[in-house]
């Protein structure tokens, strides 16, 4: 039995002497934790702690943008969001975006009459464009001069062309500057844009649109997404010059990995697109058990 006999039963001395023989007998014969017991336990206290902290700390950042002006301190609020809230996730949504403009044929057929998409130029157009976009995306054009030459160059760039490129089409590609980071963030993000966070991004890329000459820029987010969608409906359908330069940003993010695994990599970007911009580069659709794999994956990195 595990338990000594009674204290009034023994003296002192008896009592203590019972208790030991007796711990020690039950230590033997029935531990309270087996010998894995111990780790599993500290393991288990170790992981609630840290998901514990992780969802008192994680919100803290968003509790901080709240109270910062959503035009006034827009720029910040971008920075926080998209360099330390969710890097990962906002810099695909830019690579996404601008993707996306590539299932438009007046967009795509000016792209390929450039060159700048064939294989041998693609990576130095990519890293040309993201360089500029980075410098007037995460400093103020209004206070910095590096951000203000950038779009400035980037302006010259686009003058070239100006003849050839309509107010709608130069929209739509802003819109998808303002509208992509908070789509995927509420697709494969730990947590969705606020409506303030939104604004703040609508309301810099729209002085941004407004430098760059973009007319007849929507008023509010809502408004935006509503002519996004609708120019995409009228606009977004199958040309050969889309495929093209779709191909092309396609073997640019599948390159660097090996040949065995690159057939894989192009399904797993097709399984991220919609039905209707991957008929626009037509690329094949993927099954409905990829998409929700790729998608799956994405959203419980976050």
């Amino acid at each position: 039995p595990c338990c000594p006999p009674p204290a009034h039963h023994l003296g002192a001395h008896g009592f203590l002497a019972a208790w030991t023989r007796t711990t020690r007998s039950c230590s033997r014969s029935s531990p309270m934790l087996p010998s894995w017991g111990l780790p599993v336990l500290i393991t288990t206290a170790a992981v609630a702690a840290y998901l514990g902290l992780q969802r008192a700390l994680r919100w803290r950042r968003a509790r901080r943008l709240a109270r910062l002006s959503a035009d006034e301190a827009s720029v910040e609020i971008l920075n926080e969001m998209y360099q330390l809230e969710m890097p990962f996730i906002i810099t695909k949504a830019a690579e996404f975006a601008l993707f996306r403009t590539f299932g438009v044929p007046t967009i795509s057929k000016l792209l390929d009459s450039t060159k700048g998409f064939e294989p041998d130029n693609v990576l130095s157009r990519y890293e040309d464009t993201t360089l500029l976009i980075q410098h007037f995306a995460y400093f103020d054009v209004r206070s910095n001069q590096h951000a203000a030459a950038a779009l400035a160059r980037f302006n010259q760039i686009h003058g070239f062309y100006a003849d050839r490129i309509s107010n709608d089409d130069m929209l739509y590609t802003l819109s998808q500057f303002m509208l992509e980071p908070a789509r995927f963030c509420a697709r494969f993000g730990w947590r969705a844009f606020t409506p303030h966070e939104r604004e703040a991004c609508f309301n810099y890329w729209r002085v941004l649109g407004e430098r760059m000459g973009i007319r007849q820029i929507p008023t509010t987010v809502d408004e935006l997404d509503a002519w996004n969608r609708a120019y995409e409906a009228r606009a977004m359908r199958y040309s050969v010059t889309n495929q093209r330069v779709a191909e092309g940003s396609v073997l640019l993010f599948i390159k660097p990995y090996p040949r065995c695994v690159q057939p894989l990599l192009r399904r797993v970007i097709y399984a991220l697109l919609d039905d209707r911009l991957t008929d626009a580069i037509g690329a094949p659709r993927q099954p409905a058990w990829l998409k929700g794999l790729v998608r799956g994956l994405l959203r419980a990195r976050a």
